[in-house]
């Protein structure tokens, strides 16, 4: 098997289980958009299923793929489209609730799924998805006035949790969601409601954000948000949540390349070895969504020590230095994210230290990973 993606099932339900004891009664939504932030959809809502009380998705098509696997909620949280809504026409409402902005997305899933439930998106700052001002205040005078609307929540999503310590903005967009709340319960007379703002940094630092329900995506996988977030939590009092990453990136040498010193590697010749060197060939490139930013610069582990990567990252290819590393052979693993212990030897590199080197944050190093590259689960 030329590549894999390994799933620790344990620090999956680890995750859980830790925020479980900071967040209350709150509920637990795990956040599996976009491939489970390239863990893998299907196999993350198989673990999860038995410890969450829903799932969160971007996109309809999301909860359609993974409908089958569970019999939790999945809350739908992109922007309304109403050619994909028609995904829904044989789903059960008790099952899907939709997030909308605007009285035309209201309109068009009330032509389509009246039954179906949904929260109204408010913006308390982030400048995205939902409304604020007259233009919420024309959202909930025509709620009011439809009484019939299978309306049963409001949500909101923070601008500026992870890159900080100071969370007076956070504060500021609290303060405007309970506006905004209130301005809801009137609206609603009398139907319950439930209100969520909470993500994976909120709901680690901000307990007062909690509310009804977490939406926990990138800390479910063991990343921290941030540093800022990790030492903002960890400056609270405990319990402090213990993160391990889920997630193990390995592919396999294919070709090893006896050079004599001056030879060129790579596309741009950016490479030059400085002796007689024995270079790895490996079976991944941009393509299967290792950073090309990564080139010169990145290395992998192979028997638990570091090979550097050399040359440029090629779209289906890259080649690492093996000069230094005793036994390496055709078809002997290369961890790509991840630790690996051999010989005494032992390795690592995460999804944290790949981000810095390619100028991006771990969200992106571990989401971009190839769809198609198989997923394990193990432990």
């Amino acid at each position: 098997m030329l590549h894999r993606v390994e799933i620790s099932r344990s620090a999956l339900l680890q995750s859980v289980e830790q925020y479980r004891s900071i967040i209350g009664r709150s509920k637990f939504y795990a956040i599996v958009k976009s491939n489970a932030y390239g863990h893998g959809l299907r196999p993350c809502v198989q673990i999860l299923s038995p410890a969450v009380d829903g799932f969160g998705v971007n996109h309809i098509s999301e909860a359609v793929q993974a409908y089958d696997l569970t019999d939790r909620p999945f809350l739908v949280m992109g922007r309304f489209d109403a050619d994909e809504a028609r995904q829904l026409l044989d789903l059960d409402a008790s099952r899907i609730t939709v997030v909308l902005s605007d009285i035309d997305e209201i309109r068009q899933l009330s032509e389509l799924r009246p039954d179906l439930p949904f929260h109204l998106k408010i913006d308390t700052g982030m400048g995205r998805l939902g409304r604020r001002g007259s233009l919420l205040d024309r959202v909930f005078s025509y709620l009011e006035e439809h009484p019939d609307l299978r309306w049963t929540g409001i949500m909101t999503h923070f601008a500026n949790v992870e890159d900080v310590t100071d969370q007076s903005f956070a504060e500021e967009q609290l303060r405007l969601f309970e506006e905004a709340w209130q301005r809801a319960q009137v609206a609603a007379k009398g139907r319950p409601l439930i209100r969520h703002a909470a993500a994976s940094a909120a709901a680690m630092i901000l307990p007062q954000s909690r509310l009804d329900l977490v939406r926990v995506g990138i800390s479910l996988y063991g990343l921290w948000a941030s540093q800022a977030t990790k030492l903002s939590h960890l400056s609270l009092g405990g319990p402090h949540l213990q993160l391990r990453p889920a997630l193990r990136w390995i592919t396999q040498i294919v070709q090893i390349n006896h050079l004599p010193p001056a030879s060129k590697v790579g596309y741009g010749c950016t490479y030059q070895t400085q002796q007689a060197s024995r270079i790895a060939v490996l079976p991944v490139g941009y393509n299967e969504g290792y950073d090309r930013r990564l080139s010169n610069r990145a290395y992998v582990v192979i028997g638990g020590r570091r090979a550097p990567v050399v040359g440029r990252v090629c779209m289906n290819m890259i080649m690492v230095d093996v000069t230094h590393i005793p036994d390496v052979h055709a078809g002997m693993d290369a961890v790509l994210i991840g630790r690996e212990e051999l010989n005494g030897h032992s390795d690592e590199m995460t999804a944290d230290a790949m981000a810095e080197l390619s100028g991006t944050i771990n969200y992106e190093t571990t989401t971009r990973i190839h769809p198609d590259l198989r997923r394990i689960v193990v432990d």
